[in-house]
């Protein structure tokens, strides 16, 4: 079998996220539909580093597949976009070692969220931000954004259903910052829990409008309640930036 790996960006607005779902459209089945035709007669499965939610967008997904066919990377890379919709684009493909698992190897996700800032909305940006219109405190939502920083239970910052086994997440980086009209919540680590990084979002900006504080935050963090931190943030806002990857392969 001959193993490739494949960097994707998206618009997810269309889509129910990257997981096939039976009744709804998904990146995956997509990608996989499109390499079915530069791979007739293949079983294509397409793995990735990790799940994005209904409407979430990426910059950066590492995914895998393998097939029995050998192609040089250009050529699928050419096959895939003249196949694929506008939404989707493959950004680059090389052959890996067959252990190659972008999900067992990923160190570390980059996520940003996109608040647009303003009276009016964007005809241009709604797709891809969550409009406020109301006055945040900066400073403190700063303040909020750093405690999430660390090792801690986050428990409450995960949606119902989720299916994770512990809830204990590292997070290495947290900010909040403004670029233009635009606050941006930028956060790393090596794996979130279902709608993780939408509730941080959404209790950031409940800091912001002093309807929650930071007190409050710390006690969520520490095992503690839905009631300690604020909604779940829109999914179109939330970005997928990027996955590193560890540099040996983990069988």
């Amino acid at each position: 079998m001959n193993t490739y790996r494949l960097d994707l960006a998206w618009d997810g607005t269309n889509y129910c996220g990257w997981q096939r779902q039976p009744n709804a459209l998904s990146i995956q089945e997509v990608v996989e539909e499109a390499l079915q035709s530069i791979f007739p007669g293949e079983n294509i499965t397409v793995l990735a580093a990790g799940r994005t939610d209904s409407g979430v967008h990426a910059l950066q997904q590492v995914c895998r597949f393998s097939v029995v066919a050998q192609r040089e990377s250009f050529v699928i890379v050419r096959g895939l976009n003249s196949k694929l919709p506008s939404d989707i684009v493959c950004l680059g493909v090389q052959q890996v070692d067959a252990h190659f698992h972008p999900r067992h190897q990923s160190k570390e996700k980059h996520y940003k969220y996109r608040i647009w800032r303003s009276p009016i909305r964007s005809v241009f940006e709604h797709r891809y931000t969550w409009h406020l219109s109301t006055e945040l405190d900066l400073d403190l939502m700063r303040q909020c954004a750093k405690l999430f920083e660390g090792t801690h239970d986050f428990s409450a910052f995960r949606a119902v259903g989720c299916s994770a086994k512990h809830t204990t997440r590292t997070i290495q980086y947290s900010e909040v910052t403004l670029s233009g009209g635009e606050l941006h919540f930028d956060v790393k680590g090596k794996g979130f829990l279902r709608h993780m990084v939408r509730i941080m979002m959404g209790t950031v900006v409940s800091v912001g409008k002093h309807r929650l504080t930071c007190s409050e935050v710390s006690t969520a963090l520490q095992g503690g309640s839905r009631v300690h931190v604020g909604m779940t943030a829109p999914a179109k806002g939330l970005w997928l930036v990027s996955t590193s990857l560890l540099d040996n392969p983990i069988n």
